[in-house]
């Protein structure tokens, strides 16, 4: 397995996933704005989200993975038994979980928003209900993503999302527009979007002659160090969460429309954590798993390097890029209908906050999996509670005065400091080791962004006046695209003119 030819099929499905999100959310945008509808389908999405990265993402493949890629090597036949009892023990657990939550409804809402007006309460119960079911469809997925991934078929896992969301895309496209505006189709889309994407994958599974099916799981050595390893996984991803869930608790005590913000700008912001973060972690797992357990420190050494190398010259430019566009980039994407002037101004505000702490989401994803590849899942879990506290301190110091921007700006110094933390860590155990190629990248890597933000900065005196034009939506888009591909191009040649750009390399890395 290659981690950056590996990396990139991954990166290249994301990002189809990533502008078909878009096509969702200018939709959303269009036709709901940051109203108190807005406002309670974020939250109504962010509920099951919570539970997903907990029982899905990051702490059930941190802990799936390298125990089923293991027992497959040697074990095929009872790495099948294996699939078999997480699929009935995840199935069980969750549809307990989503009838506890379907009745407790209104008290998880509470939590969630105390601030929130009856309004929104009202409607963010409602959609809620709707929503949470998502959360077991969505998880299966990502068990059976967990199995593609092992046997390097990261494609068909990485374009489920592009086919759930293309389902949403195609709803809200054949719905009256009146009827979107109260909110429930979208909610109603976004649970049937969980059945396109589980679908998706166990199609392919289906076809590698992996069909689980639900019985009482089996206790054995193999569950028993899933449980161990899950357990304090899904606790670490918990804690991220509840950071998460804290920003959202605090932008209910602040005006409307500010949860609204936080999620259109997480839209943005996001596109090149998923490029970076989720492409670079789900290879960078098997791989770094095999290479500690067969004790091969230098490989595992060289690609942690070469992961940060890749991360960084994506998350840095891509930084520059939304903090300076981050009105344009806003404005034209989003600004129409019901998402107006004053609603670009707040979430291009909040971009820029959320942006500054680009480089250190994608160093934390890269830090905790090689924490995860040595089955050390409690010491994120530390670091992520520390990282919790850091942000509810700077939240309560900053919304006073910036409001949403104080949000966004706490949640990216305390993803800098997390980073920080972990990289020290990693550092005195002996887990990582700054090469004398990685030190020479990160030096190198200044130059392009220099000169691309000195380009941005000539262009946009140019075409600035374009990009606010009234002459239609065609005119701000093109004016936008000069500006992104001006820069993008000046960034592209110039880290290829100081040698960053090894593509012969990189493909055989």
């Amino acid at each position: 397995m290659h981690l950056v030819s590996s990396a990139l099929n991954v990166a290249f499905f994301t990002i189809l996933s990533r502008l078909t999100g878009f096509l969702r959310d200018i939709l959303m945008a269009q036709y709901i704005g940051t109203s108190k509808v807005m406002d309670a389908l974020v939250i109504a999405i962010k509920i099951p989200s919570f539970l997903r990265r907990i029982f899905a993402e990051g702490a059930f493949n941190s802990s799936f993975v390298p125990i089923y890629s293991a027992m497959y090597v040697n074990q095929k036949s009872e790495a099948k038994e294996f699939i078999k009892d997480i699929f009935s023990l995840m199935t069980g657990i969750l549809l307990l979980l989503i009838a506890v939550f379907e009745i407790a409804m209104p008290f998880v809402v509470t939590i969630m928003v105390p601030g929130a007006e009856p309004e929104v309460f009202s409607l963010a119960v409602s959609f809620s209900r709707i929503t949470f079911p998502f959360i077991l469809l969505i998880s299966l997925s990502a068990l059976f993503s967990g199995i593609l991934n092992t046997h390097d078929r990261f494609g068909a896992a990485a374009s489920s999302q592009i086919a759930g969301n293309l389902f949403i895309v195609f709803i809200m496209k054949i719905v009256d527009p009146l009827t979107i505006t109260n909110g429930s189709v979208v909610a109603i889309a976004i649970m049937g979007s969980g059945f396109v994407q589980l679908f998706w994958v166990i199609l392919p599974c289906y076809l590698m002659g992996i069909r689980p099916a639900i019985r009482k799981p089996r206790k054995n050595q193999a569950m028993k160090n899933f449980g161990k390893r899950m357990i304090p996984a899904a606790v670490g991803s918990g804690v991220l969460q509840i950071n998460l869930f804290i920003d959202t608790i605090i932008a209910s005590l602040l005006p409307m429309g500010t949860i609204s913000y936080l999620y259109y700008a997480d839209r943005l912001y996001h596109l090149p954590i998923s490029i970076t973060g989720t492409a670079l972690g789900t290879v960078l797992l098997p791989m770094l798993s095999k290479q500690w357990r067969e004790n091969n420190v230098e490989g595992a050494m060289h690609n942690q390097n070469r992961a940060i190398e890749f991360a960084m010259l994506i998350t840095l430019p891509a930084m520059l890029g939304l903090i300076y566009l981050a009105y344009p980039l806003v404005m034209v994407i989003f600004e129409r209908g019901a998402f107006d002037h004053n609603s670009s101004i707040a979430t291009a505000q909040t971009l820029a906050g959320f942006a500054t702490g680009l480089p250190a989401y994608i160093l934390i994803k890269i830090f905790n999996t090689s924490f995860f590849a040595r089955q050390d899942t409690i010491t994120p879990i530390k670091v992520a509670l520390m990282g919790m506290v850091v942000n509810v301190v700077l939240n309560f110091s900053l919304i006073y005065k910036f409001k949403h921007l104080g949000i966004a700006l706490a949640t990216s110094m305390a993803s800098w400091f997390n980073a920080a933390v972990l990289v020290y860590l990693l550092k005195r155990r002996r887990f990582i080791n700054f090469d004398a190629a990685l030190w020479i990248f990160l030096a190198k890597i200044i130059i392009p962004c220099v000169l691309t933000f000195a380009v941005l900065f000539v262009v946009k005196t140019f075409v600035g006046q374009y990009v606010h034009s009234s002459d239609g939506i065609h005119v701000r888009a093109i004016a936008l695209g000069i500006l992104v591909g001006s820069g993008l191009l000046t960034y592209i040649a110039a880290a290829w003119f100081i040698g960053l750009l090894r593509f012969k390399e990189h493909i055989s890395i």
